[in-house]
């Protein structure tokens, strides 16, 4: 059954002085059935971390302890006061107000599970699954191929490549007197650490593929990396940053572009 649901984000700001502030949870309201949900993010949040460096950590759990505190005491208040009771505790939760925790502006959905929206919702908002691999991937190339254009190299082409196991296609491929040279963009935005060494691994397999088969070089190929945000993911980067450089793969990091011109302009 169908049922009108109101939504905010729950947002961290600790510095009034610079307005940031990092999503760190979802509220959901069916006034019509007095629901109230809520999913906050875990105490220890990297991301709060790496974004506001210079702050005690202590701040961040003290402050969703309170927040969790006070959703659970409106979710029970409202369970038996369906309507515009649990409209106005919704309301009141999310009006504008100072301190470290506030709310996003509030918007309406038609929804079949409150509980699905919820979940969606907060994949969305705190978990950014709209940044998954590809589409960081696709950012990088686009920077790469900025970069290339803005310093006037127009050499490299997107190119499938053809190997004894199959093919598949890179986005910067160039001939020059050395060889064929290659760029390939990495990102470690993956839904866990295994699948971001795994989806790392893969590529570096392709590339010592390229040496073994003597269509590259291992001196023209080059991955231009995105070292990740979350500190769950480094040992992922760091292993398999260690095998790429084994295997003698040139690992650059993705927004380098002293390295990444030097070897794009090298014959």
């Amino acid at each position: 059954m169908n049922t009108l649901c109101m939504y905010a984000t729950v947002r961290f700001m600790p510095f009034a002085e610079t307005q940031e502030f990092a999503n760190v949870g979802v509220v959901v309201c069916a006034p019509d059935t007095g629901k109230i949900k809520f999913k906050l993010a875990r105490k220890r949040f990297g991301r709060v971390n790496q974004f506001f460096e210079d702050l005690d950590g202590r701040l961040f759990g003290s402050a969703l302890e309170l927040l969790e505190a006070e959703l659970n005491r409106l979710k029970e208040f409202a369970t038996d006061k369906p309507g515009k009771t649990t409209a106005t505790l919704f309301q009141e939760l999310t009006r504008h107000r100072e301190g470290v925790i506030s709310f996003g502006g509030v918007s309406t959905a038609v929804v079949n599970n409150i509980d699905d929206k919820l979940i969606d919702l907060y994949e969305h908002y705190v978990e950014r699954s709209f940044l998954n691999e590809k589409y960081r991937e696709n950012i990088i190339e686009q920077n790469i191929r900025q970069l290339l254009k803005r310093e006037n190299i127009r050499d490299f082409k997107a190119q499938i490549v053809e190997t004894k196991l199959g093919e598949f296609k890179l986005p910067f491929v160039k001939k020059c007197t050395s060889g064929i040279k290659v760029i390939r963009p990495l990102a470690f935005e993956r839904k866990t650490p295994l699948a971001a060494y795994e989806h790392a691994a893969q590529w570096i397999d392709r590339l010592t593929r390229l040496q073994h088969e003597q269509i590259v070089l291992p001196h023209n190929m080059m991955l231009a990396v995105e070292k990740p945000t979350d500190k769950g993911f480094e040992e992922a980067y760091f292993e398999a940053v260690n095998i790429a450089s084994q295997r003698e793969i040139i690992v650059a990091n993705a927004n380098d572009s002293p390295e990444i011109l030097s070897f794009a302009n090298n014959a």
